[in-house]
């Protein structure tokens, strides 16, 4: 099982769903209005000690808030499905940084616009890209925390329910082409199978040992033979076992599952995306 934090698969998936990327957009706005109002940082109050929130100060503050929430929705739902396509982690990091140098630019450019241009100097641009960047990175970290909980609460959900449906121990039986050759394994101890040329490699743990075993068939022949609901055709060459499943990665262009006991992920291909993303409950 992946280990919460092992990698971003999980926020590639999220940052596609258009529900979590409002979250992302509306969290950075939201903390960036009330920290101005708490801290007042940037000289905005003009260090006066004996300032008191105006409502004059509090339509700028919200009006910064709106503007960043703005700003990003724009980048999020317009900007970046022009410019990728397809997200993956690079990209994503990639746009990420992005995010951080556009909120700063855009909360520079205003607070001058606010400020009569008093501040507009280039030296104080590269302090707002600094100051900004550690300041957008507590809510950027929370939407992080957030929906790796998300992703983990889902895992928990699916495997649930594969659970709940597990049939008892039974044993699987994968005969060659000529019934010369067979192996039996019990279901709860399958891992996946393999189509390899004219072989399938069988792979099972034994005794807490993954061991794998080539049988001469083809993966249709064997997928027919056994009707089992717990075995599941997801991809031209792989065949998974449910049981053992236990994340799920990627969206429905790239698709992995990773595999209590294997050493490598399981793809999925996108003929068979739908069918593993409803037998998983997603």
């Amino acid at each position: 099982m992946s280990k919460p934090g092992s990698n971003i698969d999980y926020l590639v998936h999220y940052f596609g769903i258009p529900r979590y990327q409002w979250i992302f957009v509306l969290s950075i706005g939201i903390f960036m209005v009330l920290f101005l109002l708490a801290f007042q940082p940037f000289g905005v109050n003009n260090f006066d000690p004996k300032f008191h929130i105006s409502l004059k100060f509090l339509i700028s503050i919200l009006a910064f808030g709106t503007v960043v929430v703005l700003s990003l929705a724009v980048n999020e739902f317009l900007l970046r499905p022009l410019l990728i396509k397809q997200l993956d982690r690079r990209k994503l990091i990639a746009w990420l940084v992005w995010t951080y140098l556009l909120t700063a630019t855009v909360i520079f450019y205003f607070y001058n616009y606010l400020g009569n241009w008093h501040d507009f100097r280039l030296a104080s641009y590269f302090g707002f890209i600094r100051d900004i960047g550690m300041l957008i990175s507590l809510p950027v970290a929370g939407f992080i925390f957030y929906v790796r909980h998300e992703s983990l609460k889902s895992e928990y959900v699916q495997l649930k329910s594969i659970h709940m449906q597990a049939p008892a121990s039974k044993l699987l039986h994968f005969s060659s082409d000529n019934n010369k050759d067979q192996i039996s394994v019990a279901l709860e101890d399958l891992l996946f199978l393999e189509s390899q040329d004219n072989y399938v490699a069988v792979v099972f743990l034994d005794q807490g040992a993954r061991r794998g075993t080539l049988i001469r068939s083809s993966l249709k022949r064997l997928e027919d033979a056994n009707d089992e609901p717990m075995l599941l055709r997801c991809h031209r060459s792989f065949m998974v076992n449910l049981l053992r499943v236990r994340t799920c990665h990627g969206n429905q262009h790239g698709l992995k599952l990773g595999v209590d006991g294997a050493d490598r992920s399981v793809p999925v291909s996108r003929t068979y995306t739908e069918e593993v993303l409803q037998r998983l409950g997603r």
